[in-house]
């Protein structure tokens, strides 16, 4: 059993079983590293070429720093998503413009809320900073470049929809064993213990 057990990951269980039941054939990762400043993200979700963003707000979490938060995620994310509690949700839906889904979770574990139409706008560097260079340069086959920021610079010259399709295909390489094992063991629904099994941390060179 978990040690110490903080709202946050009662709340994150509930999400992991609402993106389940409300996404068919969705990949969840928990806690995944990203960008050039190699922050970390609650949950990513990968659903029919489309990364998820989800951000968990409890009751006693900080809000200082979600915007920045939000920023951060739409220059990498295609959308982003905010699980919280009533405590904070008039707060997070005033500062998020239309442009982040926020849903409510109450204390029960039901989650109201729906999926904004609003797309990010991911920039090329963002999505390149997230990746290994060893990766970027075996999927472009860029064979001339020494180090890592020659590879980054040199796959610049690929069109932004390509990038966001070889970021994606990174993140289900990264993320589809541990996802599949996570089923596996899972029964009718998440027990926090098992969010574990989804950690795959992505290290960025």
């Amino acid at each position: 059993m978990a040690l110490t057990i903080r709202p946050a990951d009662i709340i994150k269980a509930k999400v992991i079983d609402y993106l389940i039941e409300s996404f068919e054939g969705v990949v969840i990762g928990d806690e995944i590293m990203y960008g050039i400043n190699r922050k970390i993200v609650d949950l990513l979700a990968l659903h029919e070429g489309e990364t998820f963003a989800i951000e968990i707000k409890s009751s006693k979490d900080d809000l200082r720093r979600l915007p920045e938060q939000i920023a951060d995620y739409s220059k990498i994310f295609d959308h982003t998503l905010v699980f919280t509690t009533k405590e904070h949700l008039t707060k997070i839906l005033e500062f998020s413009k239309a442009k982040v889904s926020v849903f409510e979770v109450s204390e029960d574990g039901v989650i109201e809320g729906s999926l904004l139409k609003h797309t990010n706008k991911p920039t090329k560097n963002e999505m390149l900073a997230t990746m290994k260079s060893s990766y970027i340069r075996k999927k472009f086959n860029i064979s001339n470049a020494k180090d890592s920021d020659t590879v980054r610079k040199k796959a610049m010259k690929f069109s932004k929809d390509e990038i966001h399709a070889l970021l994606y295909g990174y993140f289900m390489d990264k993320l589809y064993a541990p996802y599949e094992l996570f089923l596996k063991e899972r029964k009718d629904r998440t027990e926090i213990d098992d969010i574990n099994l989804l950690s795959n941390r992505l290290k960025v060179e």
